[in-house]
């Protein structure tokens, strides 16, 4: 994912609301003339997508959801109350800051679970064009000096409170630590650990039954053998 990487999260289907109704396409311009120019007049290097450039209309894959943790910018307008809109802020605020919520000053009320969030009005006119590129551009440069700085309730609370998210990235456990990890699933690995730390010789095709049993332990195994050479046949 590229470090200029913008993604915007939006309604896109057509949408009713308060016995209204605003139509897919009026969204599409929406994005296309206001949204995604107020963000290019901001940062013009920004490389600027939404959901439906990637993907088909109300659905949330793989790809989407790379976008939402990857992407060094979010930008979530949440003017009408989409349940997918709603999801994808949630996912993008667990994963990282960096978001930047907007909406249409004359769009229905925000819900209350989200009212209590800094966002950006804008006006879908040419002026409310001129001052959302103006306001993001502030916003921009403050993630820029305050990369790391928690801009959601989740993830200051995730900081106050020294919260430990899983880790996906690379394992850098110790050999000798997966090994045994791996050996306590079985009494006969442990055994062999055991024989082969009192420097005992364990005869060829009994190590290759043992080993067989257990693939990742061989692996493992045999890893630690080419290392070091300590196993002894």
């Amino acid at each position: 994912m590229s470090d200029n990487s913008c993604f915007v999260i939006m309604a896109i289907g057509d949408q009713d609301y308060s016995g209204q109704r605003i139509s897919s396409a009026e969204l599409k311009s929406r994005y296309d003339d206001l949204i995604k120019e107020a963000i290019k007049k901001a940062r013009p290097s920004l490389d600027v997508i939404r959901a439906d450039e990637v993907s088909a209309p109300g659905t949330i894959t793989t790809d989407i959801v790379t976008r939402i943790m990857h992407s060094r910018y979010v930008i979530a307008d949440v003017t009408y109350p989409n349940p997918n809109v709603f999801y994808e802020l949630g996912l993008r605020h667990a994963s990282k800051p960096g978001t930047i919520i907007i909406r249409d000053s004359s769009g229905p009320k925000i819900p209350f679970d989200i009212a209590h969030l800094r966002y950006v009005e804008y006006d879908n006119t040419a002026s409310g064009l001129k001052a959302l590129a103006t306001r993001l551009g502030e916003q921009f440069s403050f993630m820029e000096g305050n990369s790391q700085k928690p801009d959601n309730h989740f993830l200051e609370m995730a900081k106050l409170t020294n919260f430990e998210f899983p880790s996906y990235g690379k394992d850098d456990k110790p050999l000798e630590l997966k090994i045994i990890m791996e050996a306590m699933k079985s009494p006969e690995l442990v055994q062999l650990i055991s024989r082969q730390s009192s420097g005992e010789a364990i005869p060829t095709h009994e190590l290759m039954r043992i080993l067989g049993s257990s693939p990742v332990f061989a692996e493992l195994f045999i890893s630690k053998m080419l290392m070091d050479g300590s196993i002894k046949f």
